[in-house]
């Protein structure tokens, strides 16, 4: 009984379950909402100062913070770098008609037919999520399974299961070549492979290849911060210590292992060093992290494999 209270407030319609998609959107973009104004107010409690807008590096202890036309230089003794990352989009001809996972969260009505580029963990969740509410859903991996780091038991099982729950999957892709735009608006996708048969009359096309560091516009290179080439991501120790003496930087902008519980873990032994007496060595160890995929069905995996 409480299941069918809870979903019908999220849009779902009773006894017949028929989703309300709007309602259900609207519904969820409250919740964040919610949850960004207990943060807010945390910070506030805290006698955290907020500011914001885009920061770039000045020197080793200042940072210009600019937002619309105002620009504020910031001074610190210490600074921690944790702007995160974003959704990835290679440069295929016709990404320009595709969404990411940012974009999952902005659509307005549910589509009918989606496929979904990728094989890590939003790739197959998010799969699995259009799957579930009843959509048409195509997975495109560039080789021959999704989660293929995993234990192979598990992505084997994964794999099993996603098709027999109704999901295609397009094996051995070698990704995209291109998205066409369709006269009515649909959208067509060509994969690599020769010979392969493109997937048409898409609504919606999710990339999701992977995510990238927001380290381009800080200004690193002029405050000895390095990144690690070609990837962006910044260069640090077990200590969380950057190539610069003063800044550091933990989270999705190191590249190590990219889970928010992980980042917070790393921000409490960070602060703990640095602040408390006591604990010169205090650091996060990065082995044998518990990992949650929200596929269907769920993953948790902890272990050497």
């Amino acid at each position: 009984e409480q299941m069918k209270h809870d979903v019908a407030h999220f849009g779902f319609e009773q006894p017949q379950v028929k989703l309300d998609y709007p309602l259900f959107k609207k519904r969820r973009d409250a919740y964040i909402l919610r949850l960004d104004k207990i943060y807010e107010s945390g910070l506030a409690k805290s006698g955290v100062a907020k500011i914001i807008g885009d920061a770039t590096f000045l020197d080793a202890h200042t940072v210009a913070v600019t937002n619309d036309e105002t620009t504020q230089n910031v001074t610190a003794d210490k600074i921690l770098i944790a702007v995160g990352g974003r959704p990835m989009l290679p440069d295929v001809p016709g990404t320009e008609h595709c969404i990411t996972s940012d974009g999952f969260f902005e659509m307005e009505e549910l589509p009918t037919k989606a496929v979904v580029v990728g094989a890590g963990y939003i790739a197959v969740e998010l799969a699995g999520v259009l799957n579930g509410l009843g959509v048409e859903t195509h997975l495109v991996v560039r080789k021959h399974k999704a989660l293929r780091t995993f234990d192979e038991e598990i992505s084997d099982h994964l794999d099993k299961e996603m098709m027999r729950q109704g999901i295609t999957i397009h094996r051995n892709t070698m990704g995209l070549s291109r998205i066409e735009k369709q006269d009515d608006g649909k959208k067509k996708v060509f994969m690599v492979t020769e010979g392969m048969e493109p997937i048409a009359d898409a609504d919606i096309v999710l990339y999701a290849p992977g995510r990238i560091p927001n380290t381009e516009t800080l200004n690193l290179d002029k405050v000895g911060v390095e990144v690690i080439p070609g990837k962006g991501f910044i260069k640090v120790d077990d200590f969380q210590n950057t190539t610069a003496e003063n800044i550091f930087a933990l989270g999705d902008v190191c590249g190590k292992v990219e889970l928010t519980p992980m980042a917070i873990a790393a921000g409490r032994r960070l602060a703990d060093r640095l602040f408390e007496e006591g604990k010169a060595n205090s650091k996060t160890s990065y082995e044998l992290v518990p990992t949650v995929v929200f596929s269907h069905p769920t993953i948790g995996t902890c272990g050497m494999t």
